[in-house]
């Protein structure tokens, strides 16, 4: 198993309840390293997911795709204690981020967090009774962006947009392309900024062999604000960042190619009509020339891809490319299409 892969479930589990923790701990190498998600809830039993779906922890440190009485079930207690741990037990620090729903953790795991908003007239102010809580485990895999490297990013610098629905692997895919890009996979050591707003790309700068030698992060930073930020005090050839979604995002990014800054971005998308519904793919390829959209296959195949498009083509209603969840052209056969 690998050792940075079970380093990091330690770390992460050593913010759970000591009597969780330790039927987390006894699970098997083999278990461990399929482990995508850790899903915990008040009163109900906790869920292990993996690629081949979800099961559910056994208080004999087993994994069983049937519901029991066996299986472990965490307080509510038990829940406060893992998020005001995860907090630094200062939880009025993470105030911004416990309003937007989640914690991120310092080696890249974020944690969803579920409760009950607490109100000031029409503003949400708080959030109570956390109940709830969801720990995706970060993978960072050297080399999985290899396809984009030999079918994309080779004769000319390219905006590219990476699609998929959640768990697909769009996040790791990014953290590699920002490091090879960064360590002179291009055969120069390209000057990189990554805009980190969720701190889940690059949640450490002290973990310089992720980061790559001539990358730059902007931590914690609203997208925008970032992205601004970047073009105008980091003079970067690439900028990379996750989920963009608002119109604000856009404007930087656009604003940014006019300046001559490439960007590589993440969408969230389950489906081609979800993306071509989506207002801000449509701007950022219409308007910001991203010529390439490469759609990943999801959480069954973590940062496989499905399919790399001319993102004209995706837009076209009448293109062969119906659905996301239909017969897609093979990898073989879109690389062949793009170029």
């Amino acid at each position: 198993m690998d050792k940075t892969l079970l380093e990091d479930f330690r770390y992460i589990t050593s913010f759970i309840s000591p009597r969780v923790q330790g039927y987390l701990r006894k699970l098997s190498e083999k278990n461990i390293s399929e482990i995508q998600e850790i899903r915990l809830r008040a009163g109900r039993p906790i869920v292990i997911v993996m690629a081949s779906g979800s099961s559910f922890l056994t208080d004999n440190a087993r994994l069983s795709y049937i519901m029991s009485a066996n299986c472990v079930i965490p307080s509510q207690n038990e829940i406060f204690d893992t998020v005001n741990k995860m907090c630094g037990y200062s939880m009025h620090s993470h105030y911004e981020d416990l309003l937007n729903g989640y914690i991120t953790l310092q080696n890249g795991s974020r944690v969803g967090v579920c409760g009950t908003a607490v109100y000031d007239k029409d503003f949400v102010k708080g959030i109570d009774n956390i109940d709830s809580i969801n720990i995706r485990i970060p993978r960072n895999v050297r080399g999985v962006s290899e396809p984009i490297f030999e079918k994309v990013l080779t004769k000319y610098p390219t905006n590219i947009i990476i699609a998929g629905p959640p768990s697909s692997g769009k996040t790791t895919m990014l953290r590699d392309i920002a490091y090879q890009l960064s360590s002179g996979r291009l055969g120069k050591y390209h000057k990189l900024c990554v805009v980190d707003e969720r701190k889940e790309i690059f949640p450490s700068k002290i973990n310089i062999d992720s980061l790559g030698p001539n990358t730059d992060v902007l931590l914690g930073f609203p997208k925008s604000k970032g992205i601004s930020m970047a073009v105008r005090t980091l003079s970067p050839e690439y900028i990379i960042c996750d989920e963009i979604g608002s119109s604000e995002e856009v404007d930087s990014i656009l604003d940014g190619i006019n300046c001559g800054v490439v960007f590589i971005l993440s969408i969230h998308a389950k489906s081609f009509m979800e993306l071509r519904n989506k207002k801000s793919y449509y701007n950022l390829v219409t308007k910001g020339n991203f010529d390439k959209t490469i759609m990943l296959y999801g959480s069954e195949n973590p940062c496989k891809i499905k399919g790399i498009y001319n993102s004209d083509e995706v837009l076209n209603e009448n293109s062969n490319i119906n659905s996301y969840n239909d017969n897609l052209l093979d990898i073989s056969s879109s690389i062949n299409k793009a170029n």
